[in-house]
């Protein structure tokens, strides 16, 4: 593994080596670009979910991010259709970002001509310059790769399955925020035991918040579960391979959850299954481990075996540019969430209440009957979490003094 992709760096590095020199106005505009995402991403760390609007201006900048990743990606292999696409995407922005303060009456016209003149002087120049063509000269390939292994998939751990697999971390991260939110949909219809917690912001209320623990269960079912489950069909046959993978996929699935909650919810705050039968510190139960089992069963045999016999089938050279297109999405969201938490639930049904008793017309009745009945249910979540945490602590005391008694 580590020897492939030693090799794959190498052949890189001398393919770059080949390639075109890129003039100072490209590799200026290179920088710009580089140090632009870097920046936009760290500034995103720092700053609040709650201090951000997901408004026109805001999308506009995290949809340059995803622009200017997918131009460095394009730049550095020389490839002639970044012309187009920069030509493209800058008179979209003009034209499209002037449309829109039009239409929401925001128009500023000192302000929109400054933030246009960036896109109007990169517009003009890869319009105009001989050295954009001379440089920017490499086609886009739109061939297949060359197929190794059996099955139509990519040799593994080559570029192409490396590549993959980001993307699936990437993508699953965002889908198992949505399975989370439907698992407690079925919760509060009271399919599934479980508490239903509707104070949860991140689940509720940022719905492209990414739950990267779903995206690393679908880069181990890839790497291990996989390949494990057709190695045990070959051994044995089609049900019994099926149903030790079944198991296994469960047991390994649950394992990345008790871990994660080990590390991260270690008081039991974002999730508790201390109530529920067959659970183990609270941070995992049998249910779950049965639900994950299926999840992660349905995606090795199926989903999985299918996504990869569907890239394989795609030219790499386009697979590529969108997995720099994904992957960039991906940090956006991240570091949108990474730091500062949104506002607790609590909080926002508060606030809304205390306006509504200085505006009676702030809320109907319906919902401030229903702003009332959630901030009663909060305050029986904390008051159970309470409890659970006064358990902890006295376990943790005991336990403290057998060792000392031991």
């Amino acid at each position: 593994m580590v020897q492939t992709i030693i090799e794959t760096m190498r052949s890189e590095r001398a393919d770059a080596r080949e390639r075109t020199p890129l003039s100072v106005t490209l590799n200026l505009l290179a920088a710009i670009f580089s140090i632009n995402i870097v920046v936009t991403l760290v500034i995103l760390i720092f700053s609040s979910r709650d201090l951000i609007d997901y408004d026109a201006a805001n999308l506009f900048d995290w949809l340059n991010l995803v622009f200017e990743a997918v131009t460095l990606w394009m730049i550095w292999y020389r490839l002639k259709v970044t012309r187009p696409f920069v030509l493209a995407f800058t008179a979209f922005n003009v034209v499209v970002g002037t449309a829109v303060h039009l239409v929401m009456r925001t128009m500023d016209v000192g302000l929109q001509l400054a933030s246009i003149i960036p896109d109007v002087v990169i517009f003009l120049y890869f319009l105009r310059s001989r050295r954009v063509r001379e440089v920017l000269s490499e086609d886009l390939v739109l061939e297949r790769m060359e197929l190794q292994e059996e099955g139509g998939m990519a040799p593994r751990w080559s570029w192409p399955f490396v590549r993959n697999l980001i993307m699936y971390f990437c993508v699953f991260s965002f889908l198992g925020h949505w399975m989370e939110m439907s698992f407690c949909l079925a919760i509060k219809a009271g399919l599934v035991g479980g508490e239903y917690d509707p104070s949860n912001t991140m689940l509720w209320r940022d719905w492209f918040y990414p739950f990267p623990m779903h995206g690393m269960a679908v880069v181990l079912i890839g790497v291990l579960l996989y390949p494990l489950w057709r190695t045990l069909v070959r051994r044995t046959n089609m049900i019994v391979g099926s149903l030790i993978s079944f198991v296994l996929n469960g047991l390994t699935c649950g394992l990345i959850e008790f871990i994660c909650g080990l590390m991260w919810n270690a008081e039991l705050q974002n999730w508790d299954y201390t109530n529920m039968p067959f659970n183990f510190m609270g941070q995992v139960c049998l249910q779950n481990v049965i639900g994950f089992a299926f999840a992660a069963s349905i995606i090795a045999w199926m989903v999985y075996p299918w996504l990869e016999r569907t890239l394989a089938k795609l030219p790499a050279a386009a697979v590529n540019i969108a997995s720099v297109a994904v992957l960039m999405v991906f940090l956006v969201a991240q570091t949108l969430y990474l730091v500062e938490p949104p506002i607790d639930y609590r909080t926002e049904l508060e606030y809304a209440l205390a306006e509504d008793d200085k505006d009676p017309n702030y809320l109907t009745d319906e919902e401030r009957a229903s702003y009332e009945e959630e901030l009663a249910y909060l305050d029986y979540l904390d008051a159970y979490k309470a409890e659970n945490q006064a358990r902890l602590e006295r376990e943790r005391a005991e336990q403290a003094a057998a060792a000392e008694g031991n």
